[in-house]
């Protein structure tokens, strides 16, 4: 990935975000994001067009509920929100995702964006996804978050 490709994104999922969640993002190396302590969730969708691909993000377990109160302005501890936390993450990436096509490929053109879909992480695979060297690190609310972009060529 270029630096300008990783500038892109980064801005992007810093904003979307502050602008959705009003939580706050910073980049950061991978080497310095801390390990999964907790469980974590992986959301991740594809999407078809002009350009193809797939996105994913990895957040801490908890970091969910925030993100769903933050999005429908109500108090964490409310059964709503807590039933709603996955569908807050989806549609976070779903955002994060439009803006990505957007920025690649400008307003015109037209993609199919699949459903997100969200699974159970532990450490392993948070470590695996470290690994993946085009995988971006963020610190959102003192929170690691893990973003990676996947094109395809057709």
């Amino acid at each position: 990935m270029n630096e300008e490709m990783t500038e892109t994104l980064n801005r992007i999922v810093c904003d979307v975000f502050e602008r959705m969640a009003f939580m706050f993002g910073e980049i950061v190396e991978k080497a310095s994001l801390p390990s999964l302590q907790r469980t974590g969730y992986l959301a991740k969708m594809g999407f078809e067009g002009p350009i193809c691909g797939s996105v994913s993000m990895a957040v801490a377990q908890s970091m969910c509920p925030v993100i769903a109160a933050n999005v429908l302005g109500m108090d964490e501890d409310d059964e709503f929100v807590t039933e709603k936390s996955l569908d807050a993450l989806k549609e976070m990436l779903n955002v994060i995702c439009g803006q990505i096509v957007t920025s690649l490929a400008g307003d015109e053109p037209v993609f199919d964006l699949s459903v997100p879909q969200v699974v159970d992480i532990g450490a392993d695979e948070w470590k695996s996804l470290m690994d993946q060297e085009e995988s971006l690190a963020f610190i959102v609310d003192d929170e690691p978050v893990l973003f990676h972009l996947t094109l395809e060529s057709r």
